[in-house]
């Protein structure tokens, strides 16, 4: 954390590019990730995460930003609503359209029949609850950074996590 926001500073005091450039290799998989299980294919999730890097670029050399990943994650969040209101589609993914877009990531987390059926109930909940999971268990962020991605309070999103986590179980019977 300390080393992330020492980055942020030089790439706000400097426009340092070398110091981005460790930000950008640290978090584009997080990102990508998270962009993946929300877009239908996979050329418009590798458009959105290089959109998601260059405004981030944009917003900290014009800003202070004290914590990168929150940054990113507000950004992707923004960018994917955008990609769905200038498209107008507002019925969800079909689950074959969600697993045809991440077929690489998806080879690589389906190892075992169990993280198919996990995915096709995944798919079943609340964007919300979907989000909290992903971002705590597949990208391994602590409570304080996803509420800080977005922008609840660390008792909301235990109480979302939790709850995502009983439906998924009900989900899975």
């Amino acid at each position: 954390m300390r080393r992330q926001k020492f980055l942020l500073f030089r790439v706000y005091r400097f426009q340092d590019a070398k110091s981005y450039g460790e930000l950008y290799d640290h978090y584009y998989p997080r990102i990508r990730r998270h962009i993946t299980f929300k877009l239908p294919s996979l050329d418009d999730v590798d458009e959105l995460t290089a959109d998601v890097f260059l405004r981030g670029w944009e917003y900290a050399t014009s800003s202070r930003v004290e914590n990168a990943n929150a940054l990113f994650f507000k950004i992707a969040r923004n960018l994917i609503a955008d990609f769905y209101r200038a498209r107008k589609v507002t019925e969800p993914m079909t689950e074959a359209e969600n697993v045809a877009s991440g077929k690489e990531l998806l080879e690589e987390l389906m190892v075992e029949e169990e993280h198919k059926v996990l995915l096709r109930n995944m798919n079943v909940l609340r964007e919300e609850y979907k989000d909290v999971l992903v971002m705590r268990y597949l990208d391994q962020m602590s409570v304080r950074e996803i509420g800080e991605a977005l922008d609840k309070a660390p008792n909301n999103v235990r109480v979302l996590i939790h709850r995502a986590k009983k439906a998924l179980k009900e989900i899975s019977r």
